[in-house]
């Protein structure tokens, strides 16, 4: 075959065929938009999104979590559920026709892109969990901004933060339901299997993401803080500045799982949080850095990490990670879902590390609660543990730590 040839399926575009096409488009410019409309791909065949399923998606969540009510007197109250066709963000009253914003008041409030791109959002972040959905993946599957793609991104975390005291609310129902009148062995050197049986473990534990490194420190050491507090600062001699961030984390086994940003792992920081959502009479179980825990949960027990073994061959014990029955290993492996799925990331700054944080634990405890309880028209039923444990799947202020 020779190269120089053109060959026969390709059209050969002379200089007379350019003149004579400007010549035609000049003559009528609607000639030019029809050649243009016919080879150009529709926009919805051309990003590969149905705008009309996710623009649906888009309208189930507003009227779910946000519903509209009229404001006429005489309509009682009525829920807005007449549509416009040709008005997308506007509701009206079945009775007397008073328009209203689908979303003033909701964390769409203000939107300028099309409703359908916040349903991918919404859609592509529960279906790809426990992948995370960055900006830079929205920006280049809707073809849009960065900004704006990371504005997307900010309205769903809102909304997950919004709704997170909800799943809390209702996990604190069910531990509450199902260890009611528990209690252990008061003597901690008794297997606790027997008596947990076939009951949810409940763990908790801190961690670090995005620790500052001596190769962050241009090679200077960490020597101002100890533990975990030492990952999360720069040393004093660059400022002193926060660059990680400190997760407390607490998990059910097979269940819900939430996670804070905190600034330190002290009783008067965690405890608050154990207490507002784990109840007294719940077995938890954590490493040995939670000593002050047995004055407030009597069926608190702990396992070392650092035991040492007896045996003088051996520096460590077998049994550091589970003895009779304890352990933390629930709490380990979120951790570890964690900070994998945050690795798409790259980075977070501290101040909104809340944020990412919600938006994991909504995602991840929606799969056992579903999204259908936590609805205006459904919260408030009650729930137990029995029958979801089995099979289960796994704006906002951040207390940052400032060197004194």
């Amino acid at each position: 075959m020779n190269p120089n040839k053109p060959s026969k399926y390709l059209t050969l575009v002379t200089e007379e065929s350019r003149v004579e096409g400007k010549k035609n488009t000049e003559r009528n410019p609607k000639n030019l938009r029809k050649h243009l409309s016919s080879i150009r791909l529709s926009r919805k065949l051309q990003s590969g999104i149905d705008t009309d399923f996710y623009e649906k998606i888009t309208k189930k969540f507003l009227d779910d979590f946000y519903p509209k009510k009229c404001n006429n007197p005489s309509c009682e109250e009525r829920i807005l559920d007449k549509e416009i066709s040709t008005r997308p963000d506007i509701i009206r009253c079945s009775k007397c026709h008073r328009q209203q914003s689908r979303l003033s008041y909701t964390p769409l409030m203000g939107l300028k892109l099309p409703l359908y791109m916040f349903g991918v959002v919404f859609h592509e972040s529960f279906l790809q969990f426990p992948k995370v959905i960055t900006a830079t993946e929205i920006s280049k599957r809707l073809g849009i901004e960065y900004k704006s793609a990371l504005k997307l991104k900010r309205r769903f975390q809102l909304f997950c933060s919004d709704h997170l005291p909800k799943y809390k609310v209702l996990t604190y129902r069910a531990l509450e339901e199902e260890y009611k009148g528990f209690k252990l062995n008061p003597d901690t050197e008794t297997d606790v299997a027997p008596k947990m049986g076939l009951k949810p473990y409940v763990s908790a534990d801190a961690c670090v993401l995005y620790s500052a490194s001596q190769r962050a420190n241009k090679g200077r050491s960490r020597y101002r803080y100890g533990g975990l507090t030492s990952s999360i600062f720069l040393s004093p001699k660059l400022g002193g500045k926060q660059v990680g961030t400190l997760v407390h984390g607490i998990c059910i086994q097979n269940g819900p799982a939430f996670f804070e940003s905190v600034s330190d792992t002290k009783a008067n920081t965690i405890g608050p949080l154990l207490v507002e959502q784990i109840p007294y009479s719940v077995p938890l179980f954590t490493d040995s850095g939670y000593p002050w825990l047995y004055n407030i949960y009597k069926n608190h027990r702990s396992v070392n990490h650092s035991a040492k073994s007896s045996e003088a061959r051996y520096k460590l014990a077998r049994n550091r990670f589970c003895k009779l029955s304890v352990h933390n290993q629930v709490i380990e492996g979120s951790f570890r879902l964690l900070k994998s799925s945050f690795s798409s990331y790259c980075y977070i700054k501290p101040e909104y590390s809340k944020l990412y944080l919600d938006e994991f634990s909504f995602i991840k405890t929606s799969k056992f609660f579903g999204l259908d309880c936590i609805t205006e028209r459904c919260f408030g039923s009650q729930f137990s543990w029995e029958g979801r444990s089995t099979g289960a799947r796994e704006a906002t202020v951040v207390r940052i730590g400032q060197e004194k």
